[in-house]
């Protein structure tokens, strides 16, 4: 008898490596882990993140957040500035050359999703949208 929850856990794990593998920023300058971009777009989101706040939202510990920005500080993607009411608090922003290169990584990565999504055919796209929306929705409740 064919374990299909078994299957399913083995077939989201392929596609997330996958999808890491496959949307990591690379130019000529830079290379960015998918985590690094996700990190950059978070920080473009979210004006006035701590470190705490990054550490928080990818679930991992303060000095892997602090490792995750000293990496994007050292490619000037971003800088760390003391907030104006709390001088102990650290704040991140993405800096101009961050906010550039990110939009040259949506603009790449919307051209690979559309890519892998080429595979499919509408209808299969329909349902793979509801089936995910469904499972975020209650995943979220």
């Amino acid at each position: 008898m064919k374990n299909t929850t078994f299957e399913l856990i083995e077939e989201m794990f392929k596609i997330s490596r996958l999808m890491k593998e496959k949307m990591s920023f690379t130019n000529s300058l830079m290379h960015l882990s998918a985590l690094q971009v996700h990190a950059l777009m978070f920080l473009n989101y979210n004006k006035e993140a701590t470190m705490s706040d990054i550490a928080d939202y990818f679930r991992i510990e303060l000095p892997s957040a602090t490792s995750l920005v000293n990496k994007l500080c050292d490619q000037k993607l971003v800088k760390r500035y003391e907030d104006q009411k709390d001088r102990r608090l650290v704040k991140i922003a993405v800096t101009t050359d961050g906010k550039k290169l990110l939009e040259q990584v949506k603009y790449q990565r919307k051209n690979k999703m559309e890519k892998f999504l080429s595979y499919l055919s509408e209808k299969e796209k329909t349902e793979l949208l509801n089936i995910l929306k469904t499972l975020i929705d209650r995943l979220q409740k």
